[in-house]
């Protein structure tokens, strides 16, 4: 009976952390954007590319937050697509837009 009881326990508690979805605050864009462009090694041409994608980064974050604030069971975070421009996901992704 413990050991059943102990597994239960520990069933709630893998099951309570798997549900901890991120939620970013945009006033901490900044950092998370340093704290990016140091984990996936990243290089821009100048600073107003720069620019442009951190724009893209920060719209990322309010998607993550939004997605992860639903009532969806997959989970949203940071990753090495997170500053990409829409023109850019879409080129990577092999979308060709109709001319």
């Amino acid at each position: 009976m413990i050991r059943f009881i102990c597994v239960l326990f520990v069933a709630a508690l893998v099951s309570a952390a798997a549900e901890k979805k991120p939620h970013y605050d945009i006033n901490d864009a900044p950092a998370l954007f340093e704290k990016f462009i140091k984990d996936y090694d990243r290089h821009y041409k100048d600073a107003a590319d720069r620019e442009i994608h951190y724009k893209a980064f920060v719209d990322g974050l309010k998607i993550i937050n939004e997605l992860n604030a639903g009532k969806s069971t997959s989970t949203f975070d940071i990753n090495q697509f997170a500053d990409l421009t829409p023109e850019e996901f879409d080129t990577m992704n092999g979308f060709k837009p109709h001319m």
